[in-house]
């Protein structure tokens, strides 16, 4: 949903460290990817809708936090 592109002519922004909590890598809604997945038993368990999504995160789930917390 927001995920900048890069520009692969613009070395200074390719080499630029970011912030994971400046992305957003759901798919967008209405995506062709949301709810065409395969379940795979112990890894797409918990998905919403007819199937798992094929993005990195499941559509309308909460983003996992992983680390430490506060």
């Amino acid at each position: 949903m927001n995920v900048r592109r890069l520009d692969a002519q613009d070395v200074a922004s390719l080499q630029k460290l970011y912030k994971a909590e400046d992305f957003d890598f759901r798919l967008k809604p209405g995506s062709a990817a949301v709810d065409r997945g395969t379940v795979l038993p112990n890894v797409t368990d918990r998905f919403g809708g007819k199937a798992p999504d094929l993005g990195a995160l499941e559509s309308g789930a909460p983003v996992p936090r992983y680390g430490p917390r506060p």
